[in-house]
């Protein structure tokens, strides 16, 4: 962690933190330790790296990790988890395998069987699956609820200590509804609840839920912050108390992520900043273009919010830019949508997004089938309905592909 005393802009921090070059040999860059197992120089110093490990935070007095083994922690994890923490302005971060392990491993440090899980819809379908599938089938009780809904309404009927989490992806995944951190985090307190936010579609250049009251603020790694379509990762920032119980959470159930992994989202956090910048500026120009086409119903971008609109004070308040995530509706449905898919060249037909390349897909019939039909409507995913991560590229050659696959529907 940087000095509390002065700390740099995350900017800076991301670039060397969590890396003394004079402990590598001089290497500039944190080299990779593909290892499954480390040495130990003294039968006491095992002791007290095992003592280190399963302890509280994970970390001895001086804040350092002792090496026993990868599936536990590697030296190539403590970069990225440093400078993603500096990002989040957390006290600690933790980065998991997967984004699904990520959540997983939240969910099941905190949840028991009897809790109640308010979580925010639409919502990512692996998260979705997970909340109607497994949990439900651990016994916890999982009630889905929607940004039209009031906080008192959200709060109406339960019992101070029967809540244990609200779960929050804002923007919402895919339609980029936005929720209040702030009110539901005072209704968290209020029942002594963990408040979780998914901060993918923004990433921390974009939003900091911590500074709004979120408890933990999670990623899907393989996103912005990896940023290359290169490693699947997932991450959690909060205080050293909460992070420290998602570490041992992690030891026992495996989801931590390899060395080079480890390497790599700790390269790609030194560039997020000049890459989502890039992509929210291509994006406000794509959105700007497609809410003036004849063939587009409604397009979704927070840089189109006027005064008045659901969300634009919620905007103004928590979110300090846009983001590259856009949400439009074509004219028809899903054959339409199938004809505009195909037809593009530039921008690729896949299910990410984050990426350095523009990315599509269409969430009617590429997400997990665990959401009704009647309820995907009712919350914005329409068979019309084009959900585009926009990239780096040059946005002139982007808005043409656009045009010319719109101009074949």
């Amino acid at each position: 962690m940087p000095d509390e005393k002065y700390r740099h802009e995350p900017d800076t921090e991301s670039v060397t933190l969590g890396h003394d070059a004079a402990r590598h040999l001089g290497s500039l860059k944190p080299p990779i330790y593909e290892t499954s197992t480390f040495v130990f120089e003294t039968a006491e110093e095992g002791k007290r790296f095992f003592e280190r490990a399963y302890g509280p935070s994970g970390q001895g007095e001086d804040g350092e990790t002792g090496y026993i083994y990868s599936r536990l922690d590697s030296p190539n994890l403590a970069p990225a988890e440093a400078r993603l923490a500096a990002w989040e302005e957390a006290e600690d971060a933790a980065i998991f395998a997967s984004g699904m392990g990520a959540i997983t491993t939240v969910l099941l440090s905190y949840l028991r069987p009897g809790d109640l899980v308010l979580y925010s819809i639409p919502t990512y379908g692996g998260t979705s699956t997970l909340m109607r599938g497994l949990m439900t089938d651990f016994g916890v009780i999982t009630r889905p609820f929607t940004s039209t809904e009031s906080i008192d309404e959200l709060g109406a009927g339960i019992e101070k200590d029967d809540l244990a989490m609200i779960y929050v992806e804002t923007p919402a995944n895919p339609t980029n509804e936005l929720f209040d951190i702030t009110a539901t985090a005072e209704l968290a307190d209020r029942h002594g609840a963990l408040m979780v936010v998914d901060n993918t579609f923004l990433s921390p250049v974009w939003q900091k839920p911590l500074a709004h009251g979120a408890d933990l603020s999670l990623h899907s790694a393989t996103k912005y912050l990896g940023g290359h379509s290169d490693l699947t990762a997932g991450a959690v920032c909060g205080g050293r108390d909460d992070i420290g119980r998602l570490r041992r959470t992690r030891y026992e159930i495996g989801t931590t992520p390899s060395p080079s992994t480890g390497w790599l989202l700790g390269r790609s956090l030194e560039t997020l900043r000049l890459r989502v910048t890039q992509q929210t500026s291509n994006a406000t120009k794509i959105a700007a273009f497609l809410n003036e086409h004849e063939k587009v119903r409604k397009v979704n971008h927070l840089s189109l919010l006027e005064p008045g609109e659901p969300g634009y004070e919620i905007y103004k308040r928590q979110c300090l830019g846009p983001g590259a995530m856009i949400a439009f509706e074509i004219v028809g449905g899903e054959s339409e949508c199938f004809d505009f898919l195909d037809a593009m060249k530039v921008i690729r037909l896949a299910t990410s997004l984050g990426g350095t390349e523009s990315l599509a897909s269409h969430p009617w019939t590429m997400s997990p089938p665990t959401v009704p039909d009647t309820e995907k409507r009712s919350i914005g995913v329409t068979p019309g309905l084009i959900r585009l991560s926009v990239g780096i590229e040059d946005p002139a050659d982007l808005i043409i592909d656009l045009d010319r696959a719109l101009s074949l529907v």
